[in-house]
């Protein structure tokens, strides 16, 4: 045996026990390296208790904490202060355990060694989390070097390491090992694989799967619910959870000679109890199905902590349920197995191999999304022996982007997750990367690991802080294959009471309309003036048509009255009856779709009546033709009106349009409107790209100040994918990469802000962000809903 201090641990919580190379003399000298296993005494509901105070105190753990009074309760004084004393139990199941009081655990019985192997439960409950703390404490303790091996695989090492073996060990022989657990029973089948050792061949356990488990009342959270049940039913009278600190009780869970005992009531008066031989099992019927898990099994084990009568009655229930041969293990089986664990680690002799529950990502290629496997298939691992991707998933991060998304899914975990890796800052070209894991068994969480070696940086990925998707990872696949691209919310500005109401500003709407409502000339231009502000962000009347809900009554019937005044104005201009400005059309457009009815189609006609030989009365200068776009754009409410304004726009040739006139018509319609996108087919698509890639040129090298609609036009455009799915995304449609490529030259345009004037550097401060958002919605995965209303503020 190793010349090194080697220590074997079943850490269970209930009756924990370890196995060692070396021993302490009565007179103090150590005796290392003797082949001989010394076994320590078994510790019946182990726990931890605290010593001292402040600075001084320290956590023990081990036989002598079991037959401390620390924590036994009042009865003891400060001493028994229930804060000074923790189950071990409770250690393994709280994800909150102090590494501190894990590794006074460990070290009651570890203490000194170099190498350490430590028992952990096959069943789902026992988390990854617990293996990082199971290896943190055996760190903290100063255990040398820890190992955590399964207790099936030990419960077979422990047979192997005897030499007087319960049966023979051949290449492929198939174990059976149905182990006792919290919660019941587990089912695991190990194969034997023949290794070369350092000094012959030996045999190692080879693990393929997850373990089984079977949910039974038998678990030893059961049996220790009973017992207790069962003793304080016998004495009554005494009051408190001193059975929780009894060791007779524990003994008699475990079928263990049971001896009186004696016990302290909070007052200090002493007890004792006198424990049963045995007492009833719960009732528990095994499920069907075990036999057939095991059935291809050449030999069945079973390896439990439990004694006597108590033992024997489990054996005859699990042998009436399988119909099998069952081997019976002795108690210190995993201890021994632990033991033997920790020298082959030691020695670096295989000790066991380990399958790797598989990790899963989606990768999208030229077929679509698809499931990608991050383990390979079948592989089995040595324990201790660190596992990398051999294929790690590829993909890139779009140009743009400062962050990206990754789902992931592990195979014994219900749901899959999606985790989104900030970058930090948009990347400005597309950056492969890498996403693989690396993973040690049973060594606590994978590291999920991405690597973009053009960043020369290295990303990790958090699977607790990922977001939890609670639905089948093949339903996740199919819908991300077929997931539609976001489409931008359509666009409705806000109405309020800030411009309705007097402020110092000015008089508001309210006070406008009351003044206005009896004079003979209205001052149509102030009323247009007040409709058109937008204070606190808020118009008078909304983008739709509507009022705020506390504009009186008073003042609706005042907006109509003079409404149909402004109607009555602008027709009798259009007759020539009267000569006069456009204020009285700014009035009636600036109340967007609340306007008269016809009003859409006198813009029309106006904007249709553009001839160098006959002059609309609309038409007074350049400003003029602003009003008439814009002003259609604003107040189109139906199919009708919507089809007719962009058959006129398309009667000139898009090259010729003005970013105010035409550009911003084209916006304001497809941005307002759900019905308004549905009209365009790939044609009229086709020319609006070409006019906003025309715009995006020609305003690269200057200050900006012909921007304001053509990102507006392009994030309208994108909601033509209410009528096609899927239209305009970078990968899937030429348009899109053209798009996607001028967006990308104004970002890199907005980088000689640095050197420029004022004015540019407004501008590119005020479109940066918004470009970006623009390219994730061309990639069809915006993450701004109301990109057309921060556009539109911008």
């Amino acid at each position: 045996m190793s010349d090194r201090k080697l220590c074997g641990y079943d850490l269970n919580g209930w009756s924990d026990r370890a196995a060692r190379n070396w021993q302490i003399g009565p007179d103090g000298e150590e005796d290392l390296g003797a082949e001989r296993v010394h076994l320590g005494g078994a510790v019946l509901n182990p726990a931890v208790v605290r010593t001292g105070e402040g600075r001084g105190a320290r956590w023990i753990g081990g036989a002598q904490a079991a037959i401390a009074p620390h924590g036994r309760g009042g009865g003891w004084g400060e001493v028994g202060d229930p804060a000074r004393r923790e189950s071990v139990r409770s250690l393994l199941t709280r994800a909150d355990a102090p590494p501190d009081r894990l590794a006074a655990a460990l070290s009651g019985l570890a203490a000194g060694a170099k190498v350490c192997a430590v028992a952990i439960d096959e069943h789902p409950s026992g988390s990854e989390h617990l293996q990082e703390r199971l290896l943190a404490a055996v760190a903290k303790g100063r255990l040398g070097r820890g190992l955590l091996v399964w207790r099936s695989v030990l419960a077979v090492l422990g047979c192997l390491a005897r030499e007087d073996a319960p049966f023979e060990p051949h290449d492929d022989l198939m174990l059976g090992i149905i182990g006792h657990v919290a919660e019941g029973f587990t089912l695991q089948r190990l194969r034997l694989r023949r290794e070369a050792g350092r000094r012959r061949d030996l045999f190692a356990p080879e693990r393929r799967r997850a373990a089984d488990p079977i949910e039974t009342s038998l678990g030893y959270a059961g049996l220790f619910a009973a017992a207790k049940e069962q003793l304080v039913t016998l004495y009554p009278q005494h009051r408190g959870d001193w059975a929780e600190q009894s060791q007779c009780a524990a003994a008699l869970a475990l079928g263990a000679v049971t001896r009186p005992e004696l016990l302290r009531t909070d007052r200090g008066d002493f007890f004792q109890i006198t424990p049963p031989d045995t007492f009833a099992l719960p009732d528990a019927v095994f499920p069907s199905g075990m036999a057939e898990k095991l059935g291809d099994c050449d030999l069945v084990l079973v390896e439990t902590l439990t004694f006597g009568k108590l033992r024997a009655a489990l054996l005859r229930r699990l042998s009436a349920s399988l119909s099998m041969p069952l081997l019976d293990l002795p108690n210190d089986v995993v201890a021994r197995g632990a033991l033997e664990a920790a020298r082959r680690h030691s020695e670096g002799e295989p000790v066991y191999f380990d399958f790797l529950p598989q990790i899963s990502t989606i990768v999208w290629g030229d077929l679509g999304a698809a499931s990608y496997d991050l383990i390979e298939a079948e592989a089995t691992l040595p324990a201790g022996r660190v596992y990398r991707s051999s294929q790690p998933a590829r993909f890139a991060i779009q140009s743009g982007q400062s962050e990206f998304s990754v789902h992931l899914r592990k195979e014994l975990v219900k749901w899959p997750r999606k985790a989104r890796v900030d970058i930090g800052a948009p990347v400005s070209s597309n950056v492969p990367v890498a996403l693989s894991v690396e993973q040690v068994p049973a060594a606590g969480r994978a590291r999920l690991i991405i690597e973009a070696p053009m960043l020369s940086r290295q990303f990790t990925i958090d699977w607790d802080g990922a977001t939890e998707i609670e639905k089948p990872w093949e339903e996740l696949v199919a819908e991300l294959d077929d997931a539609p691209a976001t489409i931008p919310k359509r666009l409705v500005l806000p109405c309020g009471m800030a411009p309705w109401e007097d402020s110092e500003q000015g008089p508001g709407l309210s006070t406008l309309l009351a003044e206005n409502a009896t004079r003979k000339a209205v001052d149509w231009a102030g009323l247009a003036t007040k409709l058109a502000s937008r204070p606190k962000g808020q118009y008078c009347i909304s983008s739709d048509g509507l009022l705020p809900d506390d504009v009186p009554a008073q003042s609706r019937e005042l907006l109509d009255r003079l409404t149909e005044r402004a109607l009555l104005h602008v027709k009798d201009r259009i007759a020539g009856r009267i000569e006069d400005d456009n204020q009285s059309l700014k009035f009636l457009t600036w109340q967007f779709r609340r306007s008269p009815p016809e009003l859409p189609a006198l813009l029309l006609e106006a904007w249709e009546a553009r001839s160098p030989l006959f002059r609309h009365p609309f038409i007074l200068n350049a400003a003029s033709w602003v009003l008439v776009c814009q002003g259609l754009g604003r107040t189109c409410r139906g199919e009708a009106d919507e089809r007719s304004t962009i058959a006129r726009l398309f009667l000139r040739p898009v090259q010729d349009w003005s970013y105010r006139q035409e550009t911003a018509a084209a916006a304001f319609l497809l941005s307002r409107s759900d019905t308004a996108p549905m009209a365009l087919g790939r044609p009229e698509i086709e020319r609006l790209v070409a006019r906003v890639l025309y715009e995006f040129h020609d305003q690269l090298g200057t200050d900006y100040t012909k921007f304001n609609y053509a990102p507006f036009l392009m994030a309208g455009l994108l909601r033509c994918r209410l009528k096609t799915r899927n239209a305009l995304v970078i990968g899937q449609d030429p348009l899109a990469e053209k798009l996607g490529a001028a967006v990308e030259r104004t970002i890199e345009d907005f980088g000689r802000k640095r050197n420029c004037n004022t004015t540019f550097v407004r501008a590119a401060s005020r479109y940066e962000r918004l470009m970006h958002q623009l390219l994730e919605e061309l990639r069809g995965q915006g993450g701004n809903p109301d990109l057309l209303l921060d556009l539109y503020e911008s």
